[in-house]
């Protein structure tokens, strides 16, 4: 009996940190080629723009999602929650892959491209909510090691799409830019496929019944906890926005594409690295002055990885310091809010605050040098964080 007890854990928390995993995958599967797909969706002057904006679609598209399906995952169970996430993302993804460009379509395709990016961002934006809250309930693990745990699965989704970027980049040659490049989208599609299999197995979270009173309802009658709670993860994803995910554009702006594919791994290791970690460390030391700290170490730190000297070494160091708190927003929030409205909670506290971060790289890429404005992003991040926490955390 314990066996099938600790194999339907085993299930129900891999099936729901995989959905994290491809959060991740997505978001870096893009990143890499947002240049190329400027050129194809949105030519002339403003295709670094347009490049950017479709990371910026999906990122608007999140917080509509965190509320509807974090209202499905405490209304319904946070396996229902789970399933209708994946599905929409594999049928979205899809027709990433297949869309016609501007040269094809003219200006339909950016409007259409944008679109499915956003639906892409809903769905993907329903995830945090229902999953995090899956294996913080299934889990048998202190707080801060859950969390680390169930925050680690995005940078593994990270490192797995620049291992296949690299891998399409190099076997492919010039042909990726020709048709590659739809090969490439397509294998999120068969990511979150695989998902879907494995979540047919989920088990209901053994903490979830059916609330009495509408989750949503519920949760914006809750008081400062949300809002202080947006304000937290909103800083913070402002911090992760402005400087780690914009990696690629800095050494395209400091002529140094070739770095890209090897510099997003290697930063991508480290901020996996500090996730992880952050959870034994916040154990002994406390989590409120692991993330502060780590916060005011990374600002000391940028002028010198962003601007004096942008090496591979500098801003891999900066992505490890600065990635530390993003291991502990799970742990910061589960214990905010009521099991009756919980995944609607946590999943528009993270994803309403990138209604804050989400406009990071298109604001950035307004800045000369891109390294300024990727530092003052970066700043006001984590002054935004740290006083989100402090507040929560008084409460």
């Amino acid at each position: 009996m314990n066996h099938s007890v600790e194999g339907v854990r085993a299930r129900s928390i891999a099936g729901a940190y995989l959905g994290w995993v491809l959060d991740g995958y997505d978001a870096l599967l893009v990143v890499p080629i947002m240049p190329l797909l400027g050129r194809l969706f949105f030519p002339g002057p403003y295709s670094l723009l347009g490049g950017l904006s479709t990371l910026v679609a999906t990122l608007v598209g999140r917080p509509l999602g965190a509320a509807v399906m974090g209202y499905v995952g405490d209304r319904f169970g946070r396996r229902v929650g789970l399933l209708a996430t994946v599905t929409g993302y594999s049928f979205s993804a899809l027709g990433l892959a297949l869309m016609p460009t501007y040269a094809s379509m003219g200006a339909a395709a950016p409007a259409s491209f944008l679109s499915l990016r956003f639906l892409q961002g809903a769905f993907l934006g329903g995830e945090f909510g229902p999953g995090t809250a899956m294996i913080m309930e299934w889990s048998k693990w202190r707080s801060e090691f859950a969390s680390a745990f169930t925050q680690s699965g995005y940078p593994i989704g990270v490192i797995m799409a620049t291992l296949v970027n690299a891998g399409f980049a190099s076997m492919m040659g010039p042909s990726f830019y020709a048709v590659g490049w739809r090969i490439y989208l397509a294998t999120g599609a068969v990511a979150a496929l695989i998902t879907l299999i494995v979540r047919s197995r989920l088990a209901e979270s053994p903490k979830w019944s059916p609330p009495r009173v509408n989750p949503l309802t519920a949760l914006f009658k809750s008081g400062g906890a949300l809002v202080w709670g947006i304000l937290f993860t909103g800083g913070l994803l402002t911090v992760y926005y402005s400087t780690y995910l914009v990696y690629p554009d800095l050494l395209a702006f400091l002529g140094r594409a070739s770095e890209i594919p090897g510099l997003t791994l290697a930063a991508t290791v480290a901020a996996t690295a500090a996730v992880l970690l952050a959870g034994s460390l916040a154990a002994g030391v406390g989590s409120k002055p692991l993330i502060v700290g780590s916060l005011v170490a990374a600002v000391v730190l940028a002028p010198y990885s962003l601007l004096i000297n942008p090496s591979p070494v500098s801003l891999v160091a900066l992505a490890f310091v600065e990635n530390f708190p993003m291991g502990l927003v799970p742990h910061v929030l589960i214990n905010e809010f009521g099991q009756h409205y919980r995944a609607s909670a946590l999943g528009v506290s993270y994803n309403w605050g990138l209604l804050i971060g989400g406009w990071a790289p298109m604001l950035v890429g307004l800045a000369s040098p891109l390294g300024l404005g990727m530092l003052m992003g970066m700043a006001g991040g984590a002054a935004l964080a740290v006083a989100g926490l402090v507040a929560l955390t008084r409460r």
